[in-house]
């Protein structure tokens, strides 16, 4: 048999990812994506019906895109592409899954994440379903997806590509995800921000959210809300 070489498409962000993730978690996605519209980038945020496997669960780290499609192929070959964006997945990443809608099979489960985390990817987000949803809440591996099926992938879907643009549902129809993007969520739902924008939206949300804490404590203390709105600008 013929060999194939699958691109190396790694994708190493300007930042360090690891403190930027923890700013990121110490904040929520609706204030997220208050800044993001604060500044014109509306709509981006995946459409209601994408949540965590557990309500704990949080997402921060640039995407990793990749990109499947329903198909009955078991060429081995084809299947393995996986081995070359394994190859390409870097420390902080989190996969991004577009499935075209496929409901017949599980896009993701105990194995794509334990080989994920192996080499440094720390969470999912699968514009579909997961299967091993039990073992993957006990790995405590951040996933998100639309609902839960227990049946197999392999010979039914199949990622075809990955590091490229690809498309989730969003609020206001669907959203372009470019490698790189920074991928936030938590239990209200998913935020993409673009990946030039990531840190000034991040200082942007960090500093509403300090204004935020200033304002419940002005009211917990007893000053009139009003007052504390035209102070704070937050409420």
């Amino acid at each position: 048999m013929e060999k194939r070489d699958y691109p190396l498409r790694k994708f190493e962000v300007n930042y360090n990812a690891q403190e930027i993730a923890e700013r990121f978690k110490k904040l929520y996605t609706g204030l997220v994506y208050d800044a993001m519209e604060s500044v014109g980038l509306k709509g981006r945020a995946m459409d209601s019906g994408v949540y965590p496997l557990v309500h704990t669960m949080k997402v921060a780290g640039h995407a990793f895109t990749m990109h499947g499609k329903a198909t009955p192929n078991m060429d081995t070959y084809t299947h393995n592409i996986r081995l070359g964006l394994m190859k390409s997945m870097s420390d902080g990443c989190i996969q991004i899954r577009d499935t075209q809608g496929n409901l017949n099979c599980g896009q993701f489960g105990e194995i794509s994440a334990t080989a994920a985390a192996a080499v440094g990817c720390v969470g999912a987000v699968i514009d579909g379903s997961t299967r091993d949803s039990n073992i993957l809440i006990d790995m405590d591996f951040p996933t998100f997806c639309r609902f839960r099926n227990p049946v197999e992938a392999y010979g039914r879907f199949m990622i075809v590509d990955y590091q490229i643009p690809i498309f989730v549902k969003g609020i206001d129809g669907m959203i372009v995800v470019n490698p790189g993007d920074y991928i936030f969520g938590d239990n209200d739902g998913v935020v993409v921000v673009p990946y030039e924008r990531t840190i000034e939206i991040l200082e942007m949300a960090e500093e509403w959210f300090a204004a935020e804490a200033r304002s419940r404590k002005a009211m917990a203390d007893g000053r009139d809300p009003f007052d504390v709105y035209d102070e704070y600008g937050r409420f």
